[in-house]
């Protein structure tokens, strides 16, 4: 058994838009309260599930690539969700159904299993993975960020506080029924209902049910994001019992780590993340003395042996996720 820890910075390469709930029509940023020098501090973090799912999807996709499974095949609902959530406890099934073999054979077939966990049939299977929050390295958090990654940070580009890290920005969904031009092409019907409902909303009896039913379709809205530039530390770690386990934890953060994405807002360019700098990320396969590497390659350089692990029980795979209650 062999305990494995891997430590990161990492840099928003887009604005981070990871919301823990609105007020009206204001996103608020996912915030961690934590005392600092001079009292408390609500501080932005990007969840250690936001992360962990990241990495779960990561494993997700390698495993279906390498059991040629993306593609022409249809995966069932149930195996869709063991593989990219975990699975739920469907309660079918008698208890004395689940034996050690069957669990033993789920993680031999969907190696990820053993270390992210998950739930199939009427069984709750633990996971052997930790994975920390992303924690905004500023002033407020130099106490909890590792000594090398808040020098890293400081070398790079200086350490604020927390509310410098924050913006707010608003957004307008337009309406097209606004724009002459636009409403051109409306029937001639269509055209008749947009002028009458733009002639009621003009009149000042703002009380009046019929005004408020005409009001436009625009919709402005606010939301708060961490600035582009922004640095995290983030850290994950697992407890291996052989080099399968290894090479899976491997390929699950490095394939995450060559394209992280997370929180909202992508369709619009927010929540890209890049690795700055890594340590104690050890891979013999690589560099056996090296206690740092390029982790965008790490996945590329050491998946083979996931890879081939996969590849020759593809068919059992296929059969298993037809078949899988979860």
């Amino acid at each position: 058994m062999e305990r494995l820890r891997y430590e990161f910075v990492l840099e928003s390469e887009a604005p981070i838009a990871h919301h823990e709930g609105t007020i009206g029509n204001m996103s608020m940023i996912m915030r961690r309260k934590m005392r600092n020098g001079s009292g408390w501090a609500n501080v932005p973090i990007v969840t250690a599930d936001a992360m962990r799912h990241g990495m779960r999807e990561a494993a997700a996709y390698a495993l279906l690539q390498a059991a040629g499974l993306l593609g022409g095949t249809k995966l069932s609902e149930a195996a869709l969700r063991l593989l990219f959530s975990g699975g739920m406890v469907t309660g079918r099934g008698e208890a004395s159904t689940i034996k050690l073999d069957q669990y033993r054979e789920l993680c031999e077939l969907v190696p990820s299993m053993a270390l992210f966990g998950g739930c199939a049939d009427n069984r709750v299977i633990p996971g052997r993975l930790t994975v920390q929050d992303a924690l905004l390295v500023c002033e407020e958090t130099i106490r909890y960020v590792p000594t090398w990654a808040r020098n890293t940070v400081n070398d790079l580009c200086g350490i604020d506080t927390c509310r410098s890290h924050v913006e707010e920005v608003q957004r307008v969904r337009m309406d097209p029924t606004l724009q002459p031009q636009k409403r051109r092409l409306l029937s001639e019907s269509s055209e008749v209902d947009v002028n009458k409902r733009l002639a009621t909303s003009e009149q000042d009896s703002a009380d009046d049910a019929s005004v408020r039913d005409a009001k436009s379709t625009m919709m402005p809205r606010s939301m708060e994001c961490v600035a582009q530039g922004s640095m995290f530390s983030w850290a994950c770690e697992a407890i291996v019992n052989n080099d399968l386990e290894r090479d899976t934890f491997h390929v699950a953060v490095g394939t995450f780590l060559s394209n992280p994405w997370v929180g909202g807002k992508r369709g619009t360019g927010h929540g890209k993340l890049r690795p700055v700098q890594a340590r104690d990320v050890q891979v013999r396969a690589v560099e056996p003395a090296s206690t740092a590497l390029d982790v965008t390659a790490l996945a590329g350089k050491v998946g083979d042996l996931f890879r081939a692990h996969v590849e020759e029980r593809k068919d059992r795979i296929a059969d298993f996720l037809g078949t899988v209650n979860a």
